[in-house]
């Protein structure tokens, strides 16, 4: 028994009703639910004035007060900043571009027209803070390595 390909025109319609399709197709009706669109993450929505760079500097002084340690990596204060400001929609990709932005040291700092001064790039995604941004914690030290 031989095989032959072939095609039969069909004429129907189609209607979109909400989260509906309907096909129709003479006597036959086919209907299905429609998955409603991913919605996108909204942008980051901070208060007047404020800048993810005002972010990214209050959660390094807080990691290093928190730790006593001045050497963290970039992942290490966003993790703490997702842990204080859950509301804020903070995307990691952006938030690595605005450390190396406030990492003047860094290979990559002159690629960003927005600069800041805030960390000494260490080497091996390993940052500081700036000695002139740097408050003491309650025991009055701040190591440079990790304790």
């Amino acid at each position: 028994m031989a095989e032959v390909a072939f095609s039969i025109p069909v004429t129907g319609t189609i209607e979109l009703q909400g989260d509906s399709l309907t096909i129709r197709i003479r006597e036959t009706t086919i209907t299905m639910k429609l998955k409603p669109e991913e919605k996108t993450r909204p942008k980051i929505t901070l208060e007047r004035g404020k800048t993810l760079f005002d972010v990214v500097l209050e959660s390094a002084r807080s990691y290093v007060e928190e730790t006593g340690s001045n050497e963290f990596s970039a992942a290490e204060i966003y993790h703490l900043a997702l842990g204080k400001h859950p509301e804020l929609n903070l995307k990691r990709n952006s938030w690595g571009a605005h450390v190396i932005a406030a990492a003047p040291g860094h290979s990559s700092h002159h690629h960003y027209t927005a600069k800041r001064r805030f960390f000494r790039y260490l080497g091996k995604g390993r940052y500081s803070l700036d000695h002139s941004l740097l408050t003491t914690n309650q025991g009055g030290r701040i190591t440079n390595e990790k304790q």
